[in-house]
């Protein structure tokens, strides 16, 4: 377990950094995740029934590892406060919880249940066809499969994805999964978010294809009154 000191602050940090981000729907809360998160966040990352396609990055890791790793996200010199990466655990808060599942209460955090993982993966600055910068981030989500079927996984991800484009001022998001993971294919299918492009052997452990979505403002509201015309639009 590694105890080293985070890099200090870039000195104009970029207009997407901040030591914390919050994202309210109609039924959860998104935010960066808390020290104290880190009990339900090993449970939901250790769960093999959350990562039946591989790729979950520190499944493997202990209580007291991941409560480095969150230390190091969070607070005035983290990653997230450095804009490197924004991500958010996502909170179902109890007076919105009913009937919940045999187990759940493993996922129990300061406000609410810890069901899930989301936000931004990476911030990168790219050129436009006019040789233009401009702001590319990449999301992803996971929801415990306790909760599964319930509109979770897309209210989270039209919440993330409107933060980002409308708050983060990003012009491109991306998303990537494994080839095989036919649940999330099905996920953006439903969102009308376009193909993605399959890269052989991209995964990060080397064994196997992954698939990468790529989509602008423009695509992205189109998606948007496609999920609205079918009644799976979450948000306001």
């Amino acid at each position: 377990m590694t105890t080293s000191n985070p890099p200090p602050l870039p000195s104009t940090p970029p207009p997407w950094a901040t030591p914390s981000h919050s994202i309210s729907t109609p039924r959860l809360l998104l935010r960066t995740a808390l020290p104290s998160d880190a009990p339900a966040f090993t449970r939901l990352f250790g769960e093999p029934l959350n990562n039946p396609f591989g790729g979950v990055v520190g499944n493997s890791r202990t209580e007291a590892e991941q409560l480095v790793n969150l230390t190091k996200q969070g607070g005035p010199t983290g990653s997230t406060a450095r804009g490197e990466n924004a991500w958010l655990v996502v909170i179902l808060p109890l007076n919105s919880a009913s009937d919940l599942p045999e187990g759940s209460e493993q996922l129990k955090a300061e406000d609410g249940l810890l069901i899930g993982s989301a936000g931004f993966n990476e911030f990168k600055i790219e050129k436009d066809d006019k040789g233009n910068d401009f702001l590319r981030t990449d999301v992803g989500c996971l929801i415990d499969w306790r909760f599964q079927r319930k509109g979770y996984a897309l209210e989270t991800l039209e919440a993330t994805i409107e933060y980002g484009f409308s708050v983060l001022k990003a012009k491109k998001i991306t998303a990537g999964t494994n080839v095989e993971n036919l649940p999330w294919r099905k996920l953006m299918d439903i969102m009308g978010i376009p193909d993605g492009t399959i890269k052989k052997d991209a995964r990060p452990d080397g064994e196997g294809d992954e698939l990468t979505y790529r989509f602008g403002e423009a695509e992205w509201a189109v998606a948007k009154e496609k999920l609205k015309s079918s009644g799976r639009w979450y948000l306001n």
